[in-house]
């Protein structure tokens, strides 16, 4: 997530009200499993709804990765009413919706924004599309096509193909399929309408589903359409029990991996297999608040590397994942300064602990800034229902609810207990990427970043 800055502090006053999200959530537990989440915000004339799966390359082998991608790309593109793809999004244009679907490592979902006065007929849509829809050539085509096309241009980018390769180590080969949520282009392309069912049978039922709105609605509205119109989807076998997910293997040493590819300057980027909800829930508040620590211009993290003229840019992030979340280092530095950046960057590290690394200010600024990022995401419902879907299917909606509350709470205890657990001396990857002349002329070897 990206640090986002606001100076002014009418912004957190007038955004107190928001913070509870308690407040203004509405839910409810369908008798086939079906979790429905309202968002009530009565500002403008408009509805979001969606649905949300826990669902996603987690549950994915190196033989089937790519399939949660692919389906995502199949789904609600048409019905048993609407049964092709004109047919369908002709349908969608008659109540004026924007849609998106979207595929990740934990989570797969689906939205649709349109006027208030269209919820119910939306719902129907959305009803028909989840518990009927059909799977044809068309379809199967547009969905390999969709996905091959995302595949390629990742490959494309350079920036990408670092990330990709320090992944595969930092995961491992037989884990870092579960974390590749564009997939594998073999297996997309050798997909049959047997592997698609099969999925949506294990993995898209109501049991294993939210339904959400947000917007200019009324929940109780909401909820006996949703009654009315999902009640009848069939429940399935839990997916956690037909599909254990494997323990994380952990990273046993310190690994480099170099990527030559055209570009200018050269970009630095360490790894770490970091907390997981499941079983370190306290240290994904941490990370978060170390990683706005670290982003405060006035850190010594900054100061050191950036400020000093050593680096042109250095970002700290950690991805919150039920399935234990990656924590990143990221620098750009000019070439003739790679290994004067690459030490200084492994002596700061090691101070991370010292009490004096950063201050009491410091940590309450980044415990704000976070807050302030939270009333941002939640300046309208459209936003804060797909914030909520992620956070539903990651973490539960427990998590999201007490996330700020949580967060005031994190310690410069509990950043040392994390910082030491995760990061220092720490088994970690480490990947530079460069152009293969400056390779060369900074004489680095093939897969060593020792000088």
């Amino acid at each position: 997530m990206k640090l986002r800055l606001f100076q002014c502090i009418g912004i957190l006053l007038t955004a107190a009200g928001l913070l509870n999200a308690k407040k203004v959530i509405s839910d409810k537990v369908l008798d086939n499993g079906l979790h429905v989440i309202v968002l009530e915000n009565h500002t403008v004339p408009l509805a979001t709804m969606g649905i949300v799966y826990k669902y996603g390359s987690f549950v994915e082998d190196s033989e089937n990765n790519g399939l949660s991608h692919l389906l995502t790309h199949m789904l609600f593109r048409t019905n048993h009413l609407y049964p092709t793809q004109e047919e369908y999004l002709n349908r969608i244009r008659e109540l004026g919706a924007w849609t998106n679907g979207a595929a990740r490592e934990e989570w797969v979902s689906f939205f649709g924004t349109l006027a208030a006065d269209s919820l119910e007929p939306g719902l129907e849509l959305l009803s028909e599309s989840v518990q009927y829809p059909m799977f044809t050539d068309e379809v199967m085509q547009f969905g390999k096509q969709s996905v091959l096309s995302e595949q390629e241009e990742a490959l494309a980018n350079p920036n990408y193909i670092l990330e990709r390769s320090v992944a595969q180590i930092l995961w491992g080969p037989y884990y870092f399929s579960r974390k590749n949520y564009l997939g594998k282009p073999d297996v997309v392309n050798a997909a049959t309408f047997e592997h698609i069912r099969l999925a949506q049978e294990q993995y898209l039922i109501p049991n294993n589903a939210a339904l959400l709105v947000a917007g200019d609605v009324e929940p109780r509205q909401v909820f006996k359409i949703a009654r009315d119109r999902f009640n009848d989807w069939e429940t399935g076998s839990d997916p956690a029990s037909l599909n254990p997910i494997p323990p994380v293997p952990p990273l046993m040493a310190n690994q480099d991996t170099i990527v030559t590819q055209p570009v200018n300057n050269v970009e630095i980027l360490l790894a770490w297999q970091g907390p997981g909800v499941q079983e370190d829930m306290k240290g994904t508040f941490a990370a978060d608040v170390f990683s706005f620590i670290l982003g405060q211009r006035t850190s010594e993290f900054q100061k050191n590397l950036v400020s000093s003229g050593l680096a042109l840019k250095a970002d700290v992030f950690y991805y919150t994942q039920k399935w234990k979340g990656p924590i990143y280092v990221r620098l750009t530095c000019r070439p003739q300064k790679f290994w004067e950046v690459y030490q200084a960057l492994n002596n700061e590290i090691q101070r991370f602990v010292n009490p004096e690394y950063f201050t009491d200010k410091q940590l309450e600024n980044a415990k704000t800034m976070l807050e302030v990022n939270a009333v941002y995401e939640r300046d309208s419902a459209s936003k804060e229902i797909h914030s909520i879907g992620f956070w539903w299917a990651v973490t539960g909606l427990d998590y999201y609810h007490s996330y700020l509350d949580n967060l005031r709470a994190v310690s410069r205890e509990d950043i040392v207990n994390y910082v030491n657990r995760y990061i220092l001396n720490k088994p970690h990857v480490a990947g530079a990427l460069m152009s293969r002349e400056i390779r060369r002329q900074l004489n680095v070897a093939e897969r060593s970043l020792l000088p």
